[in-house]
Order: structure tokens, then C-alpha cells, then sequence
């Protein structure tokens, strides 16, 4: 028969075991979890080598042989900035005329659904002026956008984008071009933003409340999916090891290593979110919870450690 102070020593072994068993689960977990996502990540990569940022145009309004007055335009997405919410757009392209041209035209750009429902007030709006005679069109122009930066990786944002020819009066103000001369105008739509694709774009009704458009297209413009896929196995695999090393390395030697551990950890934002504001995205709010995380089992492990080396070796188990 065993005594009764070897009895708790088999209970605490079968603790460890069942310890053991469950990280070797999670680990297992975490394992599977690469390997079923890492191809996706290597498709999503090869393709953004093979089709590099403004490799895909889409041709939103074809040119159409009139064999007099065109227009035709590329709008090019070129930078977003997600905490202003605004993006911007580069407009270039050629307008035509077979002599001088009859009328001084503009292209209208509006973020149509920008304004928050019930917001009063007309879509925020740019004017591109066309030049009088047969020359190129080159400008810079900024709308807003909606999306939410808390949840990159996985974050997205929306362009509704409205386009209208406008006739440009001698006062200065303009008034929606007739049918023929809308035939007249082309345009496609690519993108330059690094780090972003754009989805196929999508045409919608005209009419946007009082105001009413030539073209409405929605653009959609989210994160890579290789760029997904590393965000969400790096924070897991990144934490799981910072927990197992905690857990299962002795207390003097997480003292003198829980700072670089920290800093490993926190360093891992550098990688995933790049240049952008401080805590101002989801990945900060992981990296900061699994600080804590460490923190508080350190702090927990060290509770045990002074408890237990301040009781008497009578009393210790």
C-alpha cells in the first residue's frame, strides 16, 4: 500500500498529463489549421505576382464609334486612407473633337451613398473639366468612402460612384447633358492601391435620390487573401508559442525573457499592419490582449512561486 504522503503524487501527474494532452491538441489544431490555409495563401500570392496592381481594367462603358465628339476615360484608384475615409482617384484620358469643341463639358464624379442615411444635403461631388479642344484629361481627385479599419485584415471599403456628363454654362453652372452626348463618353476603372483588389464592379440604377447619373457603379476594394491568411496564422501561431513557452518554461528563466517576449510579440504588428496609425486596427486589439495574456500568467505563476517558497517544507505538497 502506498502512504499517505506519496498518495497526492499520482494525482498530480495525471493533472500534468491532462495538461500535456490539451496543448498537444490546440497544437495539433493550430497545425491543420496551417496546412489547410497555407494553400490558399501561395494561390493568392502567385496570382498578385502574375497580375500585378492595375494589371486588370474594366470597361465599365465601351467607346462607341460616333465619328465625332468621344471622351474616353480611365478613373484608377490609387490611395485610400482608412482612418480620413477618403479615397482618391486619378482621372485620365483623351477628349476629341473634330474641330473646336460645340460646348465646354465636365465629367461629374459623386460618392453617392457617402452621406449617412437621413443626412442632409447633396453626394460629395468633384467636377473634372474637359478642355475645350482635342487634348488630354489628367487630374487628382478625392471622395469619400465607407469602411472600418478595426477589422483589418478582413476590412473592406465602398465606393458607390457616380458618373454624369455635365454641360458647363457661360456663369459657370452646369446642367445634365443631353442622351446623344452622354453616347459619347467611355470610361473604365483599374486599380493602383498596393495591398488591395478590387472586385468586379457592379452597375446599379441611375437614379440616386433627387440627383441623377449617367453611370452608378459600385466598387468594392478588400484585402488580398494571401494577406489574410498570414495575419490569422502568425497571431496564432505567435501566441500559442509565447502560452507554451510561459506555461512550460521555469519561473527564473521566464524573468529574465519575459521582455524580449513581449516585445517579439508586439513587433509581430510591424509585419502584419505596416505603417498604419497605432491602435487603430484588430490586429492591435489581438496583440494587446495576448500581451495581457502572457502578463497575467507570469503574474499568476509568480503568486504560486512566492507562495509555495514561503511555506514551510512541511507544508509543501
Amino acid at each position: 500500500m502506498t502512504s499517505s504522503a506519496e498518495a497526492p503524487e499520482p494525482r498530480a501527474q495525471w493533472r500534468a498529463r491532462r495538461a500535456y494532452r490539451a496543448g498537444f491538441a490546440v497544437a495539433i489544431v493550430a497545425v491543420l489549421l496551417s496546412v489547410t490555409l497555407l494553400p490558399f495563401a501561395v494561390v493568392s500570392l502567385y496570382q498578385t505576382f502574375h497580375q500585378p496592381v492595375g494589371g486588370v481594367v474594366y470597361d465599365l462603358a465601351p467607346p462607341r464609334a460616333t465619328g465625332g465628339e468621344t471622351t474616353t476615360l480611365n478613373v484608377a484608384a490609387v490611395s485610400i486612407n482608412e482612418v480620413s475615409q477618403v479615397i482618391q482617384l486619378r482621372v485620365s484620358g483623351e477628349h476629341r473633337c473634330v474641330a473646336r469643341c460645340a460646348e465646354t463639358e465636365s465629367v461629374q464624379l459623386s460618392s453617392v451613398r457617402a452621406n449617412a442615411a437621413g443626412a442632409l444635403g447633396a453626394a460629395p461631388s468633384v467636377s473634372v473639366p474637359l478642355p475645350a479642344r482635342t487634348g488630354e484629361v489628367n487630374q487628382l481627385v478625392t471622395l469619400p468612402i465607407t469602411g472600418n479599419l478595426i477589422d483589418y485584415p478582413f476590412d473592406h471599403y465602398r465606393l458607390v460612384l457616380g458618373v454624369a456628363l455635365r454641360i458647363v454654362a457661360p456663369g459657370g453652372s452646369t446642367v445634365a447633358a443631353p442622351a446623344a452626348a452622354r453616347e459619347r463618353l467611355a470610361f473604365s476603372v483599374t486599380n493602383d492601391v498596393p495591398r488591395m483588389t478590387l472586385a468586379q464592379p457592379r452597375l446599379q440604377s441611375v437614379a440616386a435620390g433627387a440627383a441623377t447619373y449617367d453611370q452608378v457603379i459600385t466598387l468594392t476594394l478588400s484585402r488580398p487573401v494571401y494577406l489574410r491568411v498570414l495575419t490569422v496564422l502568425l497571431i496564432l501561431l505567435i501566441t500559442l508559442a509565447s502560452i507554451y513557452g510561459v506555461l512550460l518554461e521555469p519561473f527564473q528563466r521566464i524573468l529574465a525573457t519575459i521582455g524580449g517576449l513581449v516585445l517579439g510579440i508586439w513587433g509581430v504588428r510591424s509585419l502584419l499592419v505596416g505603417s498604419y496609425p497605432p491602435d487603430s486596427t484588430g490586429v492591435d486589439l489581438v496583440l494587446e490582449a495576448v500581451i495581457l495574456l502572457i502578463l497575467l500568467t507570469v503574474i499568476g505563476r509568480a503568486t504560486w512561486h512566492l507562495y509555495r517558497s514561503g511555506r514551510e517544507p512541511s507544508e509543501r505538497p
